[in-house]
């Protein structure tokens, strides 16, 4: 097969970027070694969030005020991005907008709440408060931190719309074929593990081991 770009996965990340790609009038070829979405994609909780686990005030201090500002604006995009996709394409896969809530173990200190709620207010994460407690009947959080427009969704109903939009397009998605050689470069070709080869002109990695290929 030969293609502008070989996509190498074909979970969330592979096909997004092949959905991108074709929008962009590239020619493109995903090769998945299992099913869409076997790998990682297939495990997710799938939450779309711009809380972050490694906390803005961590991130700050490891790469500024503008490396926080970068992390938060990239992941509010992403939310934003797979609801126009989902919107567009018309996707089933019970797509909804949420409320996060963010809070510290029992019998520990609130004070790291503050320093976030600071941090992600200089991060730009808009509409960031500070509660008493989540909204829930069963469980007192106390101190919490609410995070507005999260969403969340089915991944693997996802999935299946974002494989069938790639394709639709013009994409060619090639499962249960295991990459087994890149040779990057001017003449640029991927070869599998049964001897079949693409040629490209570049090449993404879009696995999440792929030093395991």
């Amino acid at each position: 097969a030969d293609a502008d770009v070989c996509v190498i996965g074909a979970g969330i990340s592979g096909l997004s970027i092949a959905y991108f790609l074709l929008a962009e009038g590239k020619s493109v070829v995903v090769l998945e070694d299992g099913p869409i979405g076997g790998g990682e994609t297939s495990l997710t909780t799938a939450h779309l969030s711009n809380a972050l686990d490694d906390r803005y005030f961590e991130i700050e201090r490891l790469h500024g005020q503008e490396g926080a500002r970068l992390a938060a604006g990239s992941h509010t995009a992403a939310i934003d991005t797979i609801e126009r996709i989902v919107k567009k394409e018309q996707i089933s896969c019970d797509f909804t907008r949420l409320d996060g809530y963010l809070f510290v173990p029992s019998g520990e200190s609130t004070e790291v709440l503050d320093r976030e709620l600071a941090a992600a207010d200089r991060a730009g994460v808009g509409g960031v408060v500070k509660l008493d407690r989540a909204p829930l009947k069963d469980f007192d959080t106390g101190p919490c931190l609410k995070f507005p427009e999260q969403a969340q969704l089915h991944a693997l109903k996802y999935l299946r719309g974002l494989a069938e939009a790639v394709l639709k397009r013009g994409g060619r998605i090639f499962t249960s074929t295991h990459a087994s050689e890149f040779h990057p470069g001017k003449d640029a070709y991927v070869k599998t593990r049964t001897g079949a080869r693409v040629n490209c002109r570049h090449i993404v990695v879009a696995t999440n081991s792929p030093d395991r290929i």
